[in-house]
């Protein structure tokens, strides 16, 4: 066990270098909640890092594990942007019938009469239930 050292706890950033060379900011120790509050870098607002345009973003609940390859499992949050243009490699949201399908766009076939729906930007797993 180590012993304690005044700086054990302390918020500013260390920076190291990674496997490519590139420098990597890490935060050790506890978030101070004041310190969220005033703006200062560092602080996580959710809705800033998962949602670019709020009035066309939606969450949907996953159900099934035909995504799991991709790291999307049942339960998971998906985070879905109406507003965005799909590129090849996105996943996007469909319609076919009377249920929502993910599916990677560049292999997507659409079934006569349905439409995409949006693209998944984000998806919230919970590691710990």
């Amino acid at each position: 066990m180590s012993s304690y050292e005044p700086n054990d706890f302390d918020q500013s950033p260390e920076t190291e270098t990674g496997n490519n060379g590139t420098a990597v900011s890490m935060h050790a120790g506890f978030p101070n909640a004041a310190e969220d509050r005033t703006g200062k870098r560092g602080s996580l607002d959710f809705n800033a890092l998962l949602v670019k345009h709020p009035s066309s973003t939606y969450c949907f609940r996953v159900q099934g594990d035909s995504h799991e390859d991709r790291g999307i499992f049942d339960g998971d949050i998906a985070v879905v942007d109406r507003a965005l243009q799909p590129r090849p490699s996105d996943l996007v949201i469909y319609f076919p019938e009377n249920d929502f399908v993910i599916c990677r766009y560049s292999q997507l076939r659409l079934p006569a009469g349905s439409e995409i729906w949006g693209v998944v930007t984000a998806v919230i797993h919970r590691t710990r239930s």
